[in-house]
């Protein structure tokens, strides 16, 4: 009779385990985010940014801006940057600088060109 509660015990851990592998293969960050991306946002419009380099299933850099609210809404809306445009090539750079290692860096401690 002792083996049927440790045959039970290790099902039940084997269940666990399936069930947790499964909720780690859906994660968000397993697939690309930028399914369309803008050139260009004033620079003035955004709070701060994020870049996610290439992933096992995205094969692309991706950056997406935050933008500031407007008009006391707080809807958060973000959009994607193209990371091969001249903008999105500074924010690269200005991540690079980035010593905190954090996922998001805000505009504030970005100073660039006009062009940015």
């Amino acid at each position: 009779m002792a083996f049927l509660p440790k045959a039970l015990l290790l099902l039940l851990l084997a269940v666990v385990c399936i069930q947790l592998s499964g909720v780690q293969a859906e994660t968000p960050r397993d697939r690309c985010w930028c399914v369309e991306t803008k050139k260009y946002v004033r620079k003035e419009t955004i709070e701060e940014f994020s870049i996610f380099p290439i992933r096992p299933r995205c094969d692309k850099v991706e950056i997406i801006l935050t933008l500031k609210p407007v008009n006391n809404i707080s809807e958060v809306v973000q959009r994607c940057l193209n990371p091969s445009s001249a903008q999105g090539k500074n924010l690269q750079t200005c991540w690079k600088r980035n010593t905190n290692n954090t996922f998001t860096f805000k505009m504030s401690n970005c100073p660039m060109s006009q062009n940015a």
